[in-house]
């Protein structure tokens, strides 16, 4: 199973991972929480957060959880995702993902999003799809 240090690996040896700088906080079998630090360009007009930063922080740990199922080789990839942002984020954001359904081809997940003081900022629902890997691949 994935544990927190292999899945900050996986974040810190992709391409997108060390800008964002994200920090996994916790993994377990169909579970992550990983942290996104603000930082000034991150914010938009007005001192609140981008909201492509709650998306693309809970698209990152529902894959975390998701590799903590299948492994780091999995090639599990959004398919959709609807978000509902329920109020500004001015703060480092914490986001929890868990699987709810881990099929064969599609896995269903869910995400919350919380500032720094606990409030709820965005509810996510998301689906990959796990394209059949290829022999030889």
């Amino acid at each position: 199973m994935m544990d927190v240090d292999a899945a900050q690996a996986v974040l810190d040896n992709s391409p997108f991972g060390p800008w964002w700088g994200f920090k996994v906080e916790a993994v377990a079998k169909g579970h992550a929480k990983v942290s996104l630090p603000q930082r000034p360009e991150l914010f938009r007009p007005g001192g609140v957060l981008q909201g492509g930063c709650a998306m693309t922080l809970a698209d990152v740990t529902c894959w975390i959880a998701i590799m903590s199922l299948f492994g780091e080789d999995d090639p599990s990839v959004t398919q959709q995702m609807t978000t509902s942002f329920l109020g500004p984020a001015r703060t480092d954001l914490l986001c929890e993902s868990t699987v709810v359904r881990p099929g064969r081809l599609i896995v269903y997940g869910t995400a919350e999003t919380t500032d720094t003081a606990g409030k709820l900022v965005s509810h996510h629902t998301l689906t990959y799809i796990r394209p059949p890997q290829r022999a030889g691949a």
